[in-house]
């Protein structure tokens, strides 16, 4: 019923209005009320007078049988909301009802009208989400409100697709997580395939750990609250913008840790730390093997297990992952490929075998576990990649002691999984907060691209975790719209193109933006950069700035009339007094008379930067290269550079105060501010990273990502942030309203003849 002024919805179809829309739907046609009903007085009665008008159908026919009537207030039931209705849609539905053909459910409203939104103003005393006041839609068909990766039928990576779903319900004992990331695990590739459904109850989407910011608590909840930052153990539903989850099920991101790295934590740590510890018991000083030690779970068992003193033996397939499970901490590392794993471990282990096994391979691994195993050997399985079905010969199983366990975390009830949790809170996220487990992120995907991270998951070419990033595009986008900015300004340069010397030296100045949040973003798609990559980046924009300040003063210049090369100085500004300031009157005298002499000067004071930068940064790239670039040098370089480019904007800044009032026409100040705020931002902004890098407030939590990567990646995304601001600013300042004005107005007067 929508048609009516007021409406009655369960609270199943119900949904929250998206901030920063209107009232009306997103349809082709609404009706909007124009006439407030009276204020409903007792909803508990079991009758109402006419209280609110309503579109009735007077009988079956054409669209004059529709008729704006008084009609009685809704009755409310204990599970629905009364809506005073604000505007409602028109479907092709309402047209057959009209006609009689099309007549409501049992128990329906009468009136036309399948959808609408407006603001709560009752509840039945069942509903808990909802109050008086809220603003929302309600429909049947309207549930659609957030973004879920979907398994549209069994199968390969192409089944999964992003598609609007209906919001999940928050029940009293579970936080609403706003996802900002959800990792990728071995078990959604199988869920994909059809064979791995979730528990009942649960979210039908992929995602078993995501992390995120809580939007809403169920009433039962004391320990979480809205706006937290929090990680979550998931049994569905990280693959989706929101998620509801049991509030045992969360965690608190750790000290240090980024929130999109938390996202690679909770499922890695509660399976090994369950498996291996709660249940296996490995201590210090015992022996412990994991296959698969490249993976998920195999990089943050190598971690953890170190850092209880145990001694790890690992399995993987190629020299390049062995050699990052030993940068983890990995004792033993075996290539199962060319090496009999049995027989290295025997070896090793003076032919006793190793205490605790993890194994993710299942059949074809399971009688060769057992052989290497010492007495009281303890082997968990947790996959079942080569098959379910093997043989036992329990004579090796009572000989020696051994015990043998399975599980899978995601069944466990959600009591048992609460307790898991916690134990990884004490135990395990202080190892985390210290430095000694570490994120292992291989690559990073837009929720839109999961069947490329499933791809990459199935290849099993990944080295740790393959994270979903729901804004990972956000730089390339301020890349976009710095382009757009800037292309927009050049173009209309380009179309009033009316003092060539002027508008070449300015689509060269605006240019800058965009150069600059170009290499920034080239600098994020190769985040793992040599030191020399990112000098050679720097050096980019910084050559780039030299010649952008030179032709700052050309086009200074020639808003003077003033020509160095064919000696023109406009009398009237000849022998205007120069003061030069400290330390400028170390070397030149406090006044000077301008000439010819004295402009050439402030034109070689800027340019000299435009040949100096260069210089050096093909000496400190090839220096750099030749491993040649001791600290020292570089600190001299950085001296040499900071000084030239400090006289070259003091010719400038001198210039602009001399001739300040001749210049004030051409707003000098906007410009240069525009020049002056990129180059003052990304200097001084490297700083305060540096510093806080220093101080340890930026940390290094991965064990291939050193501080000095991380604090590149933080300048190019401020950067690629900061470039769309200016090109915004440039609209103004280099606008092209002086050069238009005479063309406009032959444009004009054509149009009039």
């Amino acid at each position: 019923m929508s048609f009516p002024h007021w409406s009655l919805k369960s609270c199943a179809t119900t949904c929250r209005f998206p901030h920063g829309m209107s009232f009306a739907p997103p349809f082709s046609l609404t009706f909007l009320c124009c006439e407030r009903a009276r204020v409903l007085q007792s909803v508990g009665s079991s009758k109402l007078k006419a209280s609110m008008k309503a579109v009735v159908i007077t009988s079956p026919g054409g669209p004059d049988v529709l008729k704006l009537q008084e009609v009685e207030n809704p009755q409310v039931k204990d599970d629905e909301v009364l809506i005073k209705v604000a505007a409602t849609a028109v479907n092709r539905a309402d047209t057959i009802q009209r006609k009689g053909a099309y007549p409501p459910p049992p128990g329906s409203s009468p009136y036309l009208g399948l959808e609408c939104s407006g603001t709560i103003e009752a509840v039945g005393k069942h509903v808990s989400r909802w109050q008086a006041g809220d603003r929302s839609v309600g429909s049947s068909k309207l549930k659609a409100s957030m973004k879920a990766v979907v398994i549209t039928s069994p199968g390969g990576p192409d089944v999964l697709k992003l598609q609007e779903v209906e919001d999940p319900q928050l029940k009293d004992d579970e936080v609403l997580i706003k996802v900002a990331a959800a990792a990728v695990n071995g078990s959604d590739t199988i869920q994909r395939k059809g064979a791995y459904p979730p528990p009942p109850g649960s979210s039908p989407y992929l995602g078993l750990e995501c992390s995120g910011t809580i939007e809403a608590v169920g009433k039962h909840v004391s320990r979480w609250q809205a706006g937290d930052r929090v990680c979550a153990l998931l049994s569905g539903g990280g693959y989706a913008e929101k998620v509801a989850v049991p509030a045992g099920h969360v965690f608190p991101i750790p000290p240090g840790i980024s929130m999109t790295d938390a996202a690679s934590f909770p499922e890695v740590a509660c399976t090994v730390w369950s498996t291996v510890f709660m249940m296996s018991r490995l201590s210090a000083g015992e022996t412990f093997l994991v296959h698969g030690g490249s993976s998920g779970i195999g990089t943050f068992a190598i971690q953890i297990a170190k850092y209880q003193g145990a001694r790890v033996f690992v399995t993987a397939g190629n020299e390049e992952k062995l050699a990052a499970c030993k940068n983890l901490g990995a004792d033993v590392c075996i290539n199962y490929k060319t090496e009999d794993f049995v027989a290295r471990v025997k070896e090793e282990t003076g032919g006793k075998g190793v205490d605790v096994i993890l194994d993710s391979i299942g059949a074809d691994y399971f009688r060769r576990n057992l052989d290497s195993l010492n007495f009281d050997g303890r082997l968990f399985v947790i996959g079942l990649m080569s098959g379910p079905v093997t043989e036992l010969d329990l004579r090796a199983v009572l000989s020696r002691r051994l015990t043998i366990q399975a599980a899978g975390l995601r069944y466990r009830s959600p009591e048992n999984k609460a307790v898991i949790v916690r134990e990884v809170e004490n135990n395990v996220w202080p190892a985390i907060v210290a430095g000694k487990v570490k994120t292992v992120i291989y690559k990073s995907f837009p929720l839109s691209e999961a069947a490329e991270a499933h791809r990459l998951m199935e290849s099993s070419q990944h080295i740790g975790k393959i994270l979903l990033v729901l804004t990972l595009l956000g730089s390339a986008g301020c890349v976009m719209l710095t382009m757009h900015f800037t292309i927009q300004l050049v173009s209309q340069h380009l179309f009033y193109w009316k003092n060539p010397k002027e508008q070449k030296a300015i689509i060269i100045i605006i240019l800058m933006a965009p150069i600059y949040a170009v290499d920034s973003f080239v600098g994020l798609l190769d985040i793992k950069g040599s030191k020399t990559f990112f000098m050679f980046l720097d050096s980019i924009k910084e050559c780039y700035e030299a010649l952008v300040i030179a032709k700052f003063l050309a086009l200074l210049y020639s808003y003077l009339k003033i020509s160095i090369s064919k000696n023109i100085v406009p009398d009237e500004i000849k022998g205007r007094e120069i003061h030069h300031s400290f330390p400028m009157t170390l070397f030149q005298p406090r006044t000077v008379r301008l000439n010819h002499q004295t402009l050439k000067l402030l034109k070689y004071w800027t340019w000299q930067f435009v040949i100096i930068r260069p210089v050096c940064s093909v000496l400190m790239i090839t220096l750099q290269a030749f491993g040649l670039y001791p600290s020292w040098l570089s600190w001299t370089f950085t001296v040499i550079l900071n000084l030239s480019v400090s006289l070259a904007l003091y010719s400038l800044v001198l210039f602009y105060h001399v001739f300040a009032k001749e210049l004030a026409p051409h707003s000098p100040l906007a410009k240069f501010l525009c020049i002056k705020g990129i180059v003052f931002f990304v200097f001084w902004q490297g700083v305060v990273i540096d510093i806080l890098a220093a101080v340890g407030v930026i940390r290094s939590h991965h064990f291939w990502l050193d501080v000095e990567h991380i604090e590149e990646a933080i300048q190019n995304v401020l950067i690629c942030l900061e470039m769309v601001v200016f090109s915004v600013l440039q609209q103004y300042a280099y606008h092209v309203a002086p050069y238009s004005g005479d063309v406009e107005k032959k444009m004009l007067n054509k149009k009039r003849e």
